[in-house]
């Protein structure tokens, strides 16, 4: 029971060692466009982590799988937010890439005024998929 108690909190923390270097790479991203970094947030990742499992759980990649966007981040308060949402890259770096990419989820990546990010990612290996990924940027 002890060696799973300290492998939940090792795998916990690779979790979250894993979203900062995702951030990391998010914010090396808006300063190449000179905008400032943004930090991790843990209300972020708890959001975008909810959005990747469902849509993993449906097997369908839709801003709508856990529920409509406004309404998932309305607690936070936020004057801005957005969210990316992909699938299929199995590599944060590929994902990242894809959105690059992409006209509306660059404009995300790039937001004015954003502070805070959150990523996450859940798998389902029976999709073709394999992997769900969600991030979400506020201010």
């Amino acid at each position: 029971m002890r060696l799973f108690l300290v492998l939940c909190v090792l795998l916990g923390f690779a979790a979250e060692v894993r979203a900062a270097d995702y951030a990391g790479a998010i914010s090396a991203y808006r300063s190449k466009h000179r905008l400032p970094a943004v930090k991790l947030d843990g209300k972020l990742n708890e959001l975008a982590l909810k959005q990747a499992t469902a849509m993993a759980k449906s097997g369908a990649v839709s801003h709508n799988a856990a529920g409509f966007f406004g309404t998932r981040v309305a607690p936070l308060k936020r004057r801005l937010a957005a969210e990316n949402i992909g699938a299929g890259f199995l590599k944060f770096e590929e994902m990242l890439k894809q959105w690059e990419d992409s006209r509306g989820h660059r404009e995300n990546l790039l937001m004015k005024g954003a502070r805070r990010v959150g990523v996450a990612y859940a798998d389902n290996p029976k999709s073709p998929y394999r992997k769900f990924w969600a991030m979400v940027i506020t201010d």
